[in-house]
């Protein structure tokens, strides 16, 4: 892919280099989507044979992740209580997410893979010495860092450098909640306007955009077919550049670098 459909406003005179890079992990660092989703679809599934007897509906992995994407466990809870209307406990409520966290951590820690291209480029971008590094997730702290150790991606990321919604938080959260990603620049030291961030999902996109920061699109997770309409969705939430390659990254950054957010990217 060349870019996005329509260009991104640049302000030379505003110009503020990029320090700082902040990765989405789901999809976007490692192909985990898939495996977190078949657990969380089993869990659903049963919550709702038992809170909602009356529905037919049986979600999959791939429906609930074409529902869900990017909104963590306990998002996606809130979202399926007010769609089937049925209330869980508190209590009902944390084991629920405690077996999604425990279950999709062990999944992870033995079959995450990173996406294609991942490692080679981030090997490439922290040899530069321009950037610093950071995994935003919406995903619980334990989940993530089982997947980057599984992709072998923690060479690249301090455990003080990686923030999830679910975990860092002091009040939990989820994308398009911009509440992570400003808690991290702050926890960072940087500015929103030295940032970028990498994303796969409309709210991701949208957590990222209302927290200040532009944003990449990451297509690459999706299969071919898929990429227009997703790219589009993106872009529409407020991505100023979209990726198909993890090798198309550098270029966006310098793309989007001179972009000031304030004129309407």
């Amino acid at each position: 892919m060349d870019g996005p459909s329509r260009k991104v406003p640049v302000d030379k005179h505003a110009f503020v280099p990029i320090t700082q890079l902040l990765f989405d992990c789901d999809n976007t660092l490692v192909r985990s989507e898939e495996i977190a989703f078949d657990v969380c679809a089993e869990l659903i599934n049963d919550v709702l044979s038992k809170k909602s007897p009356s529905t037919t509906t049986k979600y999959s992995g791939r429906s609930l992740q074409s529902e869900f994407v990017g909104q963590n466990f306990a998002g996606m809870l809130r979202q399926i209580e007010g769609i089937y209307k049925f209330t869980l406990s508190p209590e009902e409520r944390e084991d629920l997410i405690t077996r999604e966290v425990t279950t999709i951590t062990k999944e992870l820690g033995e079959k995450a893979k990173p996406c294609d291209g991942a490692n080679e480029v981030l090997e490439e971008l922290k040899e530069s010495g321009k950037y610093g590094f950071a995994v935003v997730s919406s995903s619980a702290g334990p989940r993530v860092l089982a997947a980057l150790r599984k992709a072998g991606q923690m060479e690249f990321f301090d455990e003080k450098t990686i923030f999830s919604a679910m975990t860092s938080l002091p009040i939990p959260t989820s994308k398009p909640d911009p509440a992570i990603y400003k808690f991290a620049c702050r926890k960072l030291g940087r500015d929103t306007g030295e940032c970028i961030a990498v994303e796969d999902s409309v709210s991701g996109v949208k957590s990222a955009v209302a927290g200040g920061i532009k944003t990449v699109g990451y297509l690459g997770a999706y299969e071919p077919e898929e990429r227009g309409v997703k790219g589009k969705q993106l872009e529409s939430c407020g991505a100023g550049y979209l990726i198909d390659d993890w090798k198309e990254l550098e270029g966006a950054i310098k793309a989007l670098e001179g972009v000031n957010l304030a004129n309407g990217v």
